[in-house]
């Protein structure tokens, strides 16, 4: 014989703990059902953002890229006023990237190639502090350490010698931007300095012959 189910009250219902919590998450849900729409919407506009974002940012390094290409053409072809204007483009549109440090670069050397040294300092100062392109460290460093020397700043010329050899991290154009550094200071009247660095140069091992015929021909003035 079937043992008769048991018959629960509204009280004994509601005083089920088990019934009771899931009672309670339903009503909570329900309340704020809103809220958690909201919540996840936010999630995904974000992660779409993200994704679309990356892809822009992708989009911009490849546009940036060619439109320093382009820039880099006209140069070859000596076109250097529609050189100029491509390099403004791209530093102007793409400000930040990779490509606009380029850009900084070379307009900047190319107006200090025509004696514009105030317009070079512009665009080769913001490079210079930036700078991620080992190669390019040495010639902007001369290149506005000899601006400063001829606004007669040898304290600031020295200055960007010392940061141009810190960082470069090619051991070749260290050397080559120690060597003008020694020559500055010899030039100050620092003659154990400019013979302290010539020597050290010399006592390395492989020294390129273009840097052991300046450390010599430099220990050569330092000797009279």
């Amino acid at each position: 014989m079937l043992k008769p189910k048991k018959k629960f009250t509204k009280k004994e219902i509601q005083r089920d703990p088990f019934l009771d919590s899931i009672g309670k998450a339903q009503v909570h849900l329900a309340n704020s059902r809103s809220f958690y729409m909201k919540i996840a919407i936010g999630i995904i506009v974000v992660l779409l953002g993200y994704n679309v974002i990356s892809q822009k940012s992708s989009q911009n390094s490849l546009e940036a890229n060619e439109a320093l290409g382009q820039a880099m053409v006209a140069l070859d072809r000596g076109d250097v006023s529609n050189t100029q204007f491509q390099l403004e483009t791209v530093i102007a549109d793409y400000n930040g990237s990779h490509s606009a440090d380029m850009a900084n670069y070379y307009l900047g050397k190319i107006k200090y190639e025509s004696g514009d040294y105030e317009g070079a300092e512009t665009y080769l100062a913001p490079f210079f502090k930036d700078n991620v392109i080992d190669l390019l460290v040495s010639p902007a460093a001369l290149m506005l350490a000899n601006i400063s020397l001829e606004s007669g700043d040898t304290k600031t010329a020295l200055s960007f010698f010392e940061k141009g050899i810190r960082k470069s991290t090619d051991k070749h154009t260290r050397r080559m931007i120690a060597l003008e550094k020694a020559k500055l200071i010899f030039s100050t009247g620092d003659t154990d300095g400019a013979r302290t660095i010539a020597d050290d140069i010399l006592s390395e091992k492989d020294v390129t012959s273009v840097q052991k015929q300046v450390a010599e021909e430099l220990i050569g003035k330092i000797l009279g």
